[in-house]
C-alpha cells in the first residue's frame, strides 16, 4: 500500500494540469479549440483536457438557464456558457459538443434521464457521445462536475446504461438496445449513427420520432420529449410550408406578369410590330410557371397539416389564370392563322 499515496498523487497532477488552460483562451469556442490543437496533437489529449477544464470551471447553476437555452441560439448558448462560468446539463454537454466537433471529434448531445429517477416527473439530463478511434463512448460533465470526480468520462456504452436511459434508443450505442423492438437482429447502431449525423434537422427529428415509437414502453418524460420532438417537426414543417407557399405565389405572380404584358400588347394591337414567333414566346413560359406552382402546393402540409397558408386561394388563383391563358391562345392561334393583311379585323370582333 505505499504506493498508492504516490498514484493518488500523479492521477491528482495530471486532473490539475488538464485545467491549466490559459484564461484568455477560454471566453471563444473557437479560441478555445485553437489552443487546444495547438497545445495537443493527440485528439484524445484535446478532449481529456477539454473535459477536466469544463468539469473542473463551469459551476451548475440553474440561474436564467431557461432564457439562455431556450431563448438564444446555439452560438449564444455556447458563448454565455464560458462567459458566465455556470450552467444546467444542457450547457455542459453543448459546449463539450461544440468545441470536440470544432477539434474534428464526432459529438452529439444526448437527451433522456437518470436510470434511477422517478418516471412520473420531469427529470431529464443531457451528456454527450463522443468518438475516438472509431468507437462511441458517453460522458456525462454535469455529474463529474458537481461531484469533483471524472466518473462519467468516456465510458462504454453497456456501462454507461445503467445510469443513463436516453430518449432515442439509438444513442444507447447498444447491438441490444433495452426496451427497443429489434427481435433477435443486432442493431447496426455504428451504421445508424453515421447516417443520422448526415441528415438534416427535420429527418433526424422524423428518425428519432420513428425510433421512440418502437420503444417498448413509455414514461412522463419520454412523452414530454416527444412532444418536444413532435413540436420541432411542426416548426420545421411549418418553415417548409411557408418556403413552398412563398414560391407557389411567386411562380404565379411571374406568370401574371407573362400574362399582362401580352394582354397589353394585343390591346395595342401587337403594336410595335415583331415577329409572330415572337408573339407566340410571350405566353410559352406561363403554363411550367403554374405547373410548378401548383407542384409548390401539393407538396404543403405532408408531414404536419397546414394550418397557416390559404393554398386554396392562391390554387383558385392558378386556374383563374389556366383559363385566361388558354383563352388567349385561342385568339393568338386564330391571329396567326389569318393572313396579315386581314388580322387587324380581329381585334375589332
Amino acid at each position: 500500500m505505499k504506493f498508492l499515496p504516490v498514484l493518488l498523487l500523479v492521477l491528482f497532477t495530471h486532473f490539475a494540469n488538464a485545467q491549466e488552460v490559459p484564461d484568455s483562451a477560454t471566453y471563444s469556442p473557437e479560441k478555445f479549440a485553437t489552443y487546444l490543437q495547438h497545445t495537443f496533437n493527440d485528439p484524445s489529449a484535446q478532449v481529456r483536457t477539454l473535459y477536466s477544464w469544463i468539469t473542473g470551471n463551469i459551476k451548475y447553476d440553474k440561474d436564467s438557464a431557461m432564457y439562455f437555452n431556450w431563448s438564444a441560439d446555439h452560438a449564444t448558448k455556447i458563448s454565455a456558457t464560458l462567459r458566465r462560468r455556470r450552467g444546467v446539463c444542457e450547457n455542459f454537454a453543448s459546449l463539450l459538443a461544440d468545441i470536440a466537433i470544432r477539434l474534428k471529434i464526432p459529438a452529439y448531445v444526448v437527451h433522456g434521464y437518470p436510470s434511477y429517477a422517478d418516471k412520473n416527473k420531469d427529470n431529464s439530463h443531457s451528456w454527450v457521445a463522443l468518438q475516438q478511434q472509431g468507437e462511441w463512448y458517453l460522458c456525462d460533465p454535469t455529474w463529474d462536475a458537481q461531484s469533483n470526480a471524472e466518473k462519467y468520462y468516456m465510458l462504454p456504452p453497456a456501462d454507461f446504461i445503467q445510469t443513463h436511459i436516453p430518449f432515442d434508443p439509438l444513442w444507447q450505442l447498444l447491438e441490444k438496445p433495452l426496451n427497443y423492438k429489434t427481435g433477435e437482429t443486432k442493431f447496426m447502431y455504428r451504421d445508424s449513427v453515421q447516417a443520422y449525423l448526415q441528415l438534416d434537422s427535420l429527418q433526424q427529428f422524423l428518425a428519432t420520432e420513428r425510433r421512440i415509437n418502437s420503444m417498448g414502453h413509455s414514461n412522463t418524460m419520454t412523452r414530454n420529449w416527444q412532444g418536444y420532438n413532435r413540436m420541432n417537426i411542426a416548426v420545421i414543417a411549418g418553415e417548409k410550408d411557408e418556403q413552398l407557399y412563398n414560391a407557389a405565389v411567386a411562380a404565379l405572380n411571374k406568370a401574371n406578369g407573362f400574362f399582362n404584358t401580352f394582354v397589353q400588347y394585343r390591346n395595342n394591337q401587337f403594336a410595335p410590330p415583331t415577329s409572330d414567333e415572337a408573339i407566340k414566346q410571350m405566353l410559352e413560359p406561363i403554363p411550367a410557371l403554374l405547373a410548378g406552382a401548383d407542384e409548390q402546393l401539393k407538396n404543403m402540409g405532408r408531414l404536419t397539416e397546414n394550418f397557416q397558408y390559404d393554398s386554396g386561394w392562391v390554387n383558385e388563383k392558378i386556374k383563374a389564370l389556366e383559363k385566361k391563358t388558354a383563352d388567349q391562345k385561342i385568339f393568338l392561334n386564330r391571329y396567326l392563322e389569318t393572313p396579315v393583311a386581314e388580322r387587324i379585323k380581329l381585334f375589332y370582333k
